[in-house]
């Protein structure tokens, strides 16, 4: 359990609410969290002394003054009715607010204030494509191609995936003609 769901179960806890497995986790929690056992003990503590005071006793008087009171009030009433004095309900604030957000809009569209303003330059919308791959031939290329190790390498290894395979027939096509 963690302090929280103690927190929100503590008054059924105190009460003996709880069932028996809540009873024994809220217990439990109280040996394993020093701030929520201080909270168990103080209020504890504020029941005690409640529960500990003298009972009140009304003066012997009271309840004929409170009668009396009651019975002055309620004439009181009749004669002159109370003016139910309460502010503005739900649906004042609602259509002021409708009012408001009608008199924005009326104002914005007649200043145009959502459109573009004269002399500003408004350009169309630019739209992103993958760039268009170079057509690549073998004619166009270097035939060998050095390495750090001083070794020829064909550059079509290094293009297989770029060049399509029609390039190398036709190289391969002419050379043999060629012969």
């Amino acid at each position: 359990m963690d302090c929280r769901g103690f927190r929100s179960k503590h008054v059924a806890f105190v009460d003996d609410f709880l069932s028996g497995e809540e009873v024994v986790a809220m217990q439990r929690h109280l040996l394993e969290c020093e701030q929520c056992a201080a909270h168990d003990a103080k209020i504890r503590r504020a029941l005690l002394l409640f529960r500990n005071l003298p009972a009140v006793e009304p003066s012997s008087d009271f309840y004929s003054r409170l009668h009396a009171r009651i019975e002055s009030e309620r004439t009181a009433a009749l004669v002159q009715p109370a003016i139910a004095a309460r502010g503005p309900g739900i649906g004042t604030f609602m259509s002021i607010a409708a009012g408001l957000v009608t008199i924005g809009y009326v104002t914005a569209t007649s200043l145009d204030w959502t459109g573009p303003k004269s002399g500003q330059v408004v350009l169309s919308p630019v739209v992103a494509t993958a760039p268009a791959t170079p057509q690549l031939s073998v004619e166009n290329q270097a035939l060998v191609a050095s390495m750090s190790a001083g070794m020829p390498v064909w550059p079509m290894v290094y293009l297989a995936e770029q060049a399509p395979m029609r390039f190398a027939q036709v190289h391969f096509t002419q050379t043999s003609l060629r012969r």
